[in-house]
């Protein structure tokens, strides 16, 4: 009953008719905030995750010593109020904000920042993460050491120049040591950081809710509570949002997106996405092993069509890992437009060396979840699927919710896999280094999950971590460009608009280029 409502609210909002219309109840709470996600969070500690949810959540609950001015990846002071590097660019030293506390009521200080950093780089630290701080090690594998100078000077030492650091630190999470020596593994579901919100409760699979922090040393956030909860069902998510059940929904589905901009009752937000999506090929599977074979696939797909009806146009082709918007973009020097005759031709030629079997069928793995970088991905799946079969790569696909694939992918079991990437640092570094250095290419804990394993790839990439200038570091992230367009370990499929789907009566919705509220800036105003 409610799904036939529903059509006949979106009929009367195409038409201009509004006698369907019926108003959103009243509120008894208004500083509370409702948010439908398609999915819950992983866990709780952000050093331990790397999914949208739980990124999300970390935003609100946890800080750096640096974060982002809003809705930009331009660095602000944040627990530190001001920093320096050293002439030979290896000492970083860091001022903090004084009279800060955790969320316990633990003091926030230069101890403090050493406990956060050393429970992720050293083994023997009695808190020590283990494989469950892979990816963040990985960043900050430059770092030797942290030292607290006095209670309020923190001096960070790198084995060399390491440029993309303070983007990094806008999104490490300094976190209370008392916590973490109190709960111990269990920090994760009971996480506490100097953040505008504090956790309330998880209940996984179902809801998470996070209140005010009042002990906030920065601006007091205009909402008292906020409940995510969790409904895989894309119209139901809308259905609840018209009715004026929840206030922001994610993964509003493109077809449905038009209704929320012409409703008088609802917004759509909107920024450029820092991410990517993308077709991925196991270099350690044969056929993908040979380059042929891959460059094949490249001239299979047929972006435009994906961008129009999977993305209903807010997203654009993508020809690079990175996005435009990022500063170290570049248009590569081979592109691969639409041209089934040369995939046939490349698979022709590898299966006359043996190498190509056109009887074989391949693994093809996507999410069932929808996700920032490609809200219906089971439609591009099948897309890609089609397409790959038009010119004789037959595949079986795998789909799985996002947790289970994302295992799947990282322990290398697909030959082909569907996957994305947003940005976490507004450096080409967490693009570039962290999707293709064989650094990142670990059988059970991959971030470069086509395997991609190439020394001067890797050596570029190491340079220009190592150079402060920007001109000089774009263009060895170019030369990176036309080397992974040679290789084509990946088919880049989009660059997509990140939506999130509210209520009129909001203000102060400002989208981060994760595509996740700051939730501290909203507020509701009477409408």
């Amino acid at each position: 009953m409610r799904r036939a409502w529903l059509s006949l609210a979106i009929a009367s909002a195409v038409c201009g008719c509004d006698a369907t219309r019926v108003p959103a109840p009243h509120r008894r709470d208004p500083g509370a905030l409702v948010v439908a996600q398609a999915a819950d969070v992983q866990a709780l500690d952000p050093v331990t995750v790397t999914d949208s949810e739980s990124i999300e959540f970390g935003e609100m609950v946890f800080e750096g010593l640096v974060g982002w001015k809003p809705g930009t990846t331009d660095i602000e002071p944040r627990l530190a109020t001001g920093w320096s590097v050293s002439q030979d660019g290896k000492t970083w030293t860091f001022q903090l904000r004084d009279k800060v506390t955790f969320q316990d009521g633990t003091p926030f200080d230069a101890p403090s920042v050493v406990f956060s950093f050393e429970r992720l780089l050293d083994a023997k630290h009695p808190s020590f993460l283990g494989a469950s701080g892979q990816y963040w090690r990985a960043l900050l594998h430059d770092v030797e050491k942290v030292v607290a100078v006095d209670a309020h000077t923190v001096e960070i030492h790198t084995s060399r120049p390491y440029s993309p650091l303070l983007g990094d630190l806008a999104m490490f999470p300094m976190v209370s040591p008392s916590a973490v020596r109190q709960w111990g593994p269990k920090f994760s579901e009971h996480p506490v950081g100097t953040g505008p919100f504090q956790l309330v409760s998880w209940t996984k699979g179902e809801h998470l809710i996070v209140k005010r922090f009042d002990g906030y040393w920065g601006r007091r956030p205009g909402l008292d509570r906020i409940v995510f909860e969790v409904d895989p069902d894309a119209r139901q998510r809308l259905i609840d949002l018209e009715s004026g059940s929840v206030d922001l929904a994610t993964a509003i589905l493109p077809d449905e997106q038009p209704f929320v901009e012409l409703h008088p009752d609802l917004v759509l937000f909107h920024t450029p996405g820092n991410d990517v999506s993308y077709l991925a090929m196991n270099s350690l599977h044969k056929p993908f092993d040979d380059v042929r074979v891959r460059r094949a696939a490249n001239f299979a797909i047929n972006k435009e069509p994906i961008v129009k009806l999977a993305y209903q146009g807010r997203a654009l082709p993508a020809d690079s890992p990175l996005p435009p918007s990022e500063w170290g973009y570049h248009e590569p020097r081979v592109r691969y437009g639409y041209d089934p005759a040369a995939a046939k031709k490349l698979l022709a030629e590898a299966q006359a060396d043996g190498t190509f079997d056109p009887n074989q069928v391949f693994k093809l793995y996507a999410p069932s979840t929808p996700r920032p970088y490609v809200s219906q991905p089971e439609r591009v799946a099948r897309f890609l699927q089609a397409s790959l079969e038009q010119v004789g790569i037959h595949t079986e696909l795998v789909l799985q919710p996002y947790a289970q694939h994302r295992a799947s992918v990282e322990n290398g079991e697909h030959d082909l896999c569907m996957f994305g990437w947003v940005g976490d640092t507004g450096d080409p570094d967490n693009f570039l280094y962290v999707l293709f250095h064989s650094d990142n290419a670990v059988v059970g804990a991959a971030q470069n999950v086509a395997f991609y394993r190439d020394e001067t790839v890797d050596k570029w990439l190491d340079e220009a971590q190592g150079v402060a200038d920007e001109t000089t570091r774009s263009g060895l992230y170019a030369a990176v460009q036309d080397k992974l367009a040679t290789d084509a370990p990946w088919v880049p499929i989009a660059h997509s608009e990140l939506v999130v789907a509210g209520r009129a009566e909001l203000e102060g919705v400002v989208l981060s280029p994760t595509g996740h509220p700051l939730y501290s800036l909203i507020r509701r105003v009477a409408r």
